[in-house]
């Protein structure tokens, strides 16, 4: 088997074909863009097309061994979420887009009180909440969508966070008036 890695430990540098086959190439840019601030990369496309990676560290002091583990972990991380975001781009267009319709929704619009009463709040979440049930009871029931709960429910724990976090500003900018 041909090595796919050479390690030159005087000059602290790493060479590293990927395959283009496996690996595209905006993600390895991904997963290299994560180990900036350790190492240098240079890149090159070889005469079969693949990637040849130049790595040299930044620090003397870091090991080598453990960066390329490392890196070669982010690969396949960003190689894994870059597939799993292209095979739920459907459910996630028609979270966004039913939420944009029920946005635009002048009978069912979620109005947000300035004057920030705890009751407001309050009704304004459950109106949230029953906007999100209705969506999700839409892709449900959509047959040409592949249901993926986790990324649902990865998408669902997102937008909570984020609507707590525009409520806490939002309760915090109301304290300082």
């Amino acid at each position: 088997m041909k090595n796919i890695l050479i390690v030159e430990k005087d000059s602290w540098k790493c060479y590293l074909e990927i395959d283009i086959n496996l690996f595209k190439k905006d993600i390895v840019l991904k997963a290299a863009y994560q180990f900036l601030d350790q190492a240098y990369f240079f890149f090159k496309i070889n005469k079969k097309g693949n990637i040849e990676l130049q790595l040299t560290l930044k620090n003397k002091k870091d090991d080598y061994e453990e960066i390329i583990s490392n890196f070669s972990d982010e690969l396949l991380a960003v190689y894994l979420r870059d597939k799993l975001e292209k095979d739920n781009k459907d459910i996630r267009e028609k979270i966004v887009w039913a939420a944009i319709a029920n946005s635009l929704d002048s009978a069912n619009f979620v109005a947000m009180d300035t004057d920030n009463q705890w009751w407001n709040q309050e009704q304004n979440q459950i109106d949230f909440d029953k906007d999100i049930d209705e969506i999700l009871k839409e892709i449900e029931n959509d047959p040409e969508l592949k249901i993926d709960e986790k990324e649902i429910e990865k998408i669902l724990k997102e937008i909570e966070e984020e609507t707590e976090t525009e409520i806490e500003e939002s309760s915090d900018d109301n304290k300082k008036e």
